[in-house]
């Protein structure tokens, strides 16, 4: 099976740390944006160039959700495959056993430096904060909080659609809805695609809308939904993907119209008040924007993927050679961790890379040293994750398993 194999296990690896790396290069570059007076926000926005645009969009979220739905839909199909059934209780206590001990030493850690309620303690405790809209005690834990809420649901909805015995029509269905419910919640409150995005930058707020469109798992479903639908091919229709790759050329218009999805959707200049999308588009592009920006770019990395497993093209070679770096490998194992603690390198790695210690001072920043806090904040974050990895998340792992009497170690 596709999995089977450590080049196309690679792809999975690469993809994922990419993800992470994005999440830290938002975080990053808006954070060092807070930092600033308004007056300084359009001289520092001046400062990074137009194919640097991607560093201001909250992707690295969606490659994370989209290959982690791919992966467990992957396993969860190829255990229906071999056994003819799910095993819920191991399926879910590999789940808990994963994420649940960095994350609870993550809620530990932030409870010192966070305020919050005896109510707000418990709802993020069992990863529902936001649906309640209550605090989040840890900076990133909306996203375990859609993962765990994700992962509840997931061996149902696998199951329901393999009885359902047309789970790519119902998949496709679920997308639109999803999509359906993004544009209504907008149309419901014009302020919020009416905000601008440089605006939201200068501190002044983001509009209830968005937050609720970007933390609530029914407006952020569809890169699961993908991931689920990409699996199923590769397990249930490989003879079509192994058809439409089979040519070359086939290979390079898919390849093509994935960068074109990807560009489009994430290299937009959002963060530029003089670009053409604030001074020509007008509500009907912002409403679309905010509806299927996410979803454009989560089609453009799937496509991409499936051209990288399946395709045959000497183009695809220096994706491959880049896929196989042993890096990825270790960011992706550690990425949960990286994940949890890399908001605490923040400002370590700016008072670094800025060199001052003082917000007065920050201006006027540079490309340079916005990527040498980038770089600064992974190299921490994952150094810092592969100790808690080895010492705290394996052995916290495994003895839980062991404790539950489940099989396997990943």
């Amino acid at each position: 099976m596709l999995l089977d194999t450590v080049a196309h296990r690679s792809i999975i690896d690469c993809m994922r740390a990419i993800g992470i790396i994005l999440v830290i290069c938002f975080h990053v570059t808006v954070g060092t944006a807070s930092l600033l007076a308004p007056a300084d926000l359009p001289e520092y926005v001046a400062a990074i160039p137009q194919p640097f645009n991607i560093l201001w969009q909250a992707l690295g979220s969606e490659l994370i959700f989209l290959f982690s739905s791919f992966l467990l839909s992957y396993l969860l199909l190829r255990e229906i495959i071999h056994h003819g059934r799910i095993d819920l209780r191991r399926f879910y206590m590999r789940r808990v056993s994963r994420i649940l001990p960095m994350y609870l030493l993550a809620l530990t850690f932030y409870c010192f430096i966070t305020e919050f309620t005896a109510r707000e303690f418990v709802l993020n405790t069992f990863f529902v904060s936001k649906l309640f809209g209550a605090t989040t005690i840890v900076p990133v834990g909306w996203s375990l909080e859609v993962l765990m809420q994700f992962f509840v649901i997931l061996p149902f909805f696998v199951l329901g659609m393999l009885r359902s015995r047309i789970p790519v029509i119902l998949t496709l269905l679920a997308m639109g809805l999803c999509l359906v419910a993004r544009y209504h919640a907008l149309t419901a409150d014009p302020e919020s695609y009416r905000t601008p995005i440089y605006v939201m930058l200068s501190g002044t707020g983001t509009p209830d809308t968005l937050r609720d469109l970007y933390y609530h798992l029914h407006y952020r479903a569809n890169p699961f939904l993908l991931g689920f639908l990409m699996a199923y091919l590769v397990l249930h229709r490989e003879g079509l993907l192994l058809t439409l790759f089979a040519s070359r050329l086939r290979t390079c218009a898919v390849v093509v119209v994935a960068a074109a999805l990807m560009i489009a959707s994430g290299f937009l200049p959002i963060q530029d008040a003089s670009s053409v999308l604030y001074t020509r588009m007008g509500d009907e592009f912002w409403i679309w924007f905010w509806t299927i920006h996410r979803f454009l770019f989560a089609i453009g990395v799937s496509l991409f993927a499936l051209a990288l497993w399946y395709g045959k093209s000497r183009l695809l070679g220096p994706f491959y050679r880049f896929a196989e770096l042993r890096v990825w490998h270790t960011i992706s194992s550690n990425i949960y961790s990286i994940y949890l603690f890399h908001p605490i390198f923040l400002i370590p790695a700016a008072v670094i890379g800025y060199r001052t210690i003082h917000k007065q001072d920050l201006m006027p920043v540079h490309l340079w040293e916005v990527l040498v806090v980038i770089v600064l904040v992974t190299f921490f974050a994952n150094a810092f994750a592969s100790i808690l990895t080895r010492y705290i998340e394996v052995p916290a792992r495994d003895w839980l398993r062991k404790r539950s009497g489940s099989l396997g170690s990943r």
